[in-house]
């Protein structure tokens, strides 16, 4: 299903790992493809797992002095994104790097509509009920008006699973399932989000999507991921694996310890 304006649009090209990596990787390899969008007139669109718990913190949480995490034995990176902390565990993550030449950069926005509309479309076919949450809480009875300032004053939760945002995607429930951030730079955007498939026994107040909807069909999803995400921001794509270019500059990156 293709979402995007009806522009040129660049090819994109989908590489899916088949083994979950370790946090460092996967944030370093993120990096990676942010800094050779600089170089390349294509998109390219990552999904990966991770081989054990891992909590990345939001480029601000990181950067904004001393946080009070509730997961001090897991393992903690950085990422390149803002937002809260996220508890990778039980999940699909995603990631998409869109060039200079693509249209978003006008409208960097668009991006989270276009992958998340895409993302509900599959989730449906799927068997998931499941609409953005501006959508359902548009649909939900009136509530009582909050006071803004006593609300400014509330801090947010630690985790991003727990925050609410109107492009997030929610189960029918209004379950958050799925939650995106960006980063840009010079024009290029990264992307990338994730897929609560299960809770984790880590904070198993959070629903996954089969604990939400026990007949959610995961390994038709899992298959079509990387292809609905390349749909959604391009007319042709392809699947590939890393490049040696990429693994060259991956190295060198992780070597320096340079990956924001």
């Amino acid at each position: 299903m293709h979402v995007m304006p009806d522009t040129e649009l660049p090819p994109a090209e989908v590489i899916v790992d088949e083994a979950p990596m370790t946090g460092r990787f996967n944030m370093t390899m993120d990096a990676t493809m942010l800094q050779l969008g600089a170089f390349r007139s294509v998109s390219v669109v990552r999904v990966y797992q991770w081989s054990a718990p891992t909590i990345t913190l939001g480029y601000f949480q990181a950067t904004a002095g001393p946080q009070e995490n509730p997961f001090p034995s897991l393992p903690n990176v950085r990422r390149l994104s803002g937002g809260g902390a996220i508890l990778h565990d039980q999940e699909l993550t995603y990631s998409c790097v869109l060039p200079t030449t693509h249209p978003v950069r006008q409208d960097p926005s668009s991006l989270y509509t276009a992958v998340h509309l895409s993302l509900i479309s599959l989730l449906r076919r799927c068997g998931i009920d499941c609409c953005l949450r501006s959508e359902f809480d548009a649909a939900q009875p009136e509530q009582p008006e909050i006071d803004p300032e006593l609300t400014s004053q509330q801090a947010e939760p630690f985790l991003c699973f727990l925050r609410r945002n109107p492009s997030d995607i929610v189960h029918a429930s209004g379950a958050k399932i799925v939650g995106s951030a960006q980063r840009r730079r010079k024009g290029i955007t990264l992307q990338h989000g994730s897929i609560l498939l299960s809770a984790s026994h880590i904070i198993p107040s959070v629903p996954g999507i089969q604990e939400l909807s026990p007949e959610f069909d995961a390994p038709r999803f899992s298959r079509d991921l990387g292809a609905a995400i390349a749909q959604s921001i391009s007319n042709e794509w392809k699947f590939r694996c890393y490049s040696a270019e990429e693994l060259s500059a991956f190295a060198k990156m992780e070597q320096n310890d340079s990956t924001f």
